[in-house]
């Protein structure tokens, strides 16, 4: 269940402003203005670690340390698959306005992170946590995320996600808004190859973003990836041949109870297969009107079942079985469809 992000335990407002206000003064903007360049040149692996040892830095705690930094207006293309920023700690940052291509971000933390209107494009995320972070109008476009990735008690807003490819779930008590998009997992990667999906991690993955617009009352959406979820837990999850096949049976006459269509076109079908055998016998508006009577049990010319054999009395019993219970079937979908928020 989301949470407010100022509700937290983990959550430290001495800590924020602790973190984001040593960067502000002369001295922490010299420190910002060095560490950027850094960063612009295309970081590396413990980039930060020889100024860090040398004293340069100032006030960071540590060669990872970069909590509350602020990134504002960057536009940055990185060397393909270069390690950037390894270990980096990004807790109470902010990030505005900006773009990175090609980054990598291996054990790299986010937490209580503020990301606007930003880009990540082929990006490569392994091991990141991003913990009670707000992203606001947000793209992340062809990124990787292969190890252990967790975007946890995190608000999206306007956020996207395009052809993105996830080896397990990556949302944890989220919250999404009616504009927020997040397009189906890629099959597999592009650019960590050695990489891929177990389909059998397909459910939660679905079930963690359904989780997500669930909280944020998006019906539709959080309808949408319900079906996805139990069609992944059919194909991929059923224990035994018994689950698979009931499995299949639910979702091909009722969508899993979020397609009252899919109860409305069985319904149809079933009726036209008794109306079939009655038209063969009686022609086709008196077969019509019997079957018709039979399946909604309003009794329509019945009387000839009289001069029929008791076959016919057998099919009339069946139709009004299944028209019954297809009928009650089709309202309960439907309600469903409509009151669930999935």
């Amino acid at each position: 269940m989301f949470t407010p992000i100022y509700l937290l335990p983990q959550y430290s407002t001495k800590d924020s402003q602790t973190y984001r206000t040593r960067w502000e003064d002369p001295a922490g903007q010299r420190v910002r203005d060095q560490i950027l360049r850094m960063i612009r040149e295309g970081a590396g692996e413990d980039f930060l670690q020889w100024d860090f040892e040398q004293g340069r830095l100032g006030f960071l705690e540590d060669m990872w340390d970069l909590r509350g930094i602020q990134i504002f207006r960057e536009q940055i293309e990185f060397p393909q698959r270069a390690l950037l920023f390894e270990g980096i700690n990004f807790s109470y940052g902010s990030f505005f306005h900006s773009t990175f291509t090609n980054a990598t971000f291996d054990q790299t933390t986010f937490d209580f992170a503020e990301i606007y209107n930003c880009e990540f494009v082929n990006c490569v995320f392994s091991f990141a946590s991003f913990f009670g972070c707000t992203l606001t109008k947000t793209k992340f476009v062809g990124c990787e995320f292969v190890e252990r990735d967790t975007m946890t008690n995190c608000m999206l807003s306007e956020v996207t996600f395009e052809k993105c490819f996830f080896v397990r779930r990556l949302f944890v008590n989220c919250k999404f808004d009616e504009k927020t998009a997040i397009d189906e997992p890629a099959d597999g990667p592009t650019i960590m190859v050695h990489h891929e999906l177990d389909k059998k991690d397909l459910a939660e993955v679905f079930k963690g973003i359904r989780e997500g617009f669930v909280a944020g009352e998006v019906s539709k959406q959080a309808r949408r990836f319900w079906f996805r979820e139990k069609q992944c837990i059919t194909r991929f999850n059923s224990k035994t041949r018994r689950d698979k096949i009931i499995g299949f049976f639910l979702e091909l006459v009722t969508g899993y109870g979020f397609k009252p269509d899919r109860v409305f076109c069985t319904m149809v079908v079933t009726f036209l297969l008794f109306s079939a055998m009655f038209v063969s016998q009686l022609g086709l508006w008196q077969g019509l009107l019997l079957s018709a009577g039979a399946f909604f049990t309003f009794g329509a010319n019945s009387e000839a079942l009289w001069q029929m054999g008791g076959w016919a009395k057998v099919l009339y019993i069946s139709e009004a079985f299944f028209g019954l219970s297809l009928m009650a079937l089709f309202i309960t979908v439907l309600v469903s469809y409509w009151f669930r928020e999935g």
